[in-house]
């Protein structure tokens, strides 16, 4: 036999082989876990200029995550507490403007579930209509 027709030969069957194999692999499904719930933790409604609230969470569940929601006016949010059933207090790095109809990024906790007992904002309305912008916490469990 020729050594050119052994060598095309060689490669078609390598070629057939890696085509019998691509088809025959069993496929990986992606696992699916059922979506993390999302609850209302409460809401505030922020006055135009500086304003500071507390919503205080009365669940007993136990949360890995927050996000917050800005309705009807945009503020500026200068500072951000989470107070822990344990005592342990987390301070959020998010300080800057979240607009009208905005929302923050989820916020994952330190330490994995916690349990939340009160959560502090510091911020102020922005725009010229004098509104009140409405806040609503949200927490993931």
């Amino acid at each position: 036999m020729k050594p050119q027709l052994l060598i095309a030969l060689t490669i078609v069957a390598a070629q057939l082989s890696f085509t019998v194999a691509e088809t025959t692999a069993p496929v990986a499904k992606p696992t699916v876990t059922s979506p993390s719930a999302w609850e209302v933790l409460g809401s505030r409604s922020v006055r135009y200029g500086t304003d500071h609230d507390v919503i205080t969470v009365s669940s007993e569940k136990w949360y890995k995550g927050i996000y917050f929601k800005v309705t009807d006016a945009p503020i500026k949010l200068n500072d951000m507490k989470v107070f822990f059933d344990n005592g342990d207090k987390f301070d959020v790095s998010i300080r800057g403007m979240i607009r009208e109809n905005g929302h923050s990024r989820t916020i994952e906790l330190p330490g994995g579930v916690r349990r939340i007992t009160k959560v502090e904002f510091s911020y102020e309305t922005m725009g010229s209509n004098r509104g009140t912008a409405n806040l609503t916490l949200w927490g993931k469990y």
